[in-house]
């Protein structure tokens, strides 16, 4: 596979993750013509994934970075980091069933919450996969 679809496998792998536990998730949150969200609050957008090439003599390796988003409008940070939880639980030395690769670790490396101009609560978690083509 090439690293483009590794980038595709993998979102669409977390993408499907994720929903299955009753999160409402997206690559990008749909926007009004306002500029305002149009979209069911909280939610998560699963869309930047950096790779870096993790090769051995024998397989063809990736070690990816998935930034995973928490957006929440709760007037406090405990719905961000709940939600927080909630992916944690699912992803962290969690099994992924990624089309084409097979996954070798997933685990999760950072994670902040922050309050946003408009007082929504903003969070972010990274999450470390390394991959192998199958």
């Amino acid at each position: 596979g090439s690293v483009m679809a590794v980038e595709v496998e993998l979102q669409k792998a977390l993408y499907l993750a994720l929903t299955a536990e009753g999160l409402t998730v997206y690559d990008k949150a749909p926007q009004a013509a306002d500029a305002g969200a149009t979209t069911n609050w909280p939610y998560v957008e699963v869309g930047f994934i950096s790779i870096v090439p993790f090769d051995t003599a024998r397989e063809l390796g990736h070690d990816a970075i998935a930034r995973i988003h928490t957006r929440s409008r709760s007037s406090s940070m405990m719905e961000c980091k709940t939600l927080q939880g909630e992916i944690y639980d699912r992803l962290h030395r969690g099994a992924l069933s990624v089309t084409g690769f097979s996954t070798i670790t997933m685990q999760r490396e950072t994670t902040r919450c922050d309050v946003m101009p408009d007082d929504s609560i903003h969070g972010v978690c990274e999450y470390r996969v390394l991959l192998e083509t199958t």
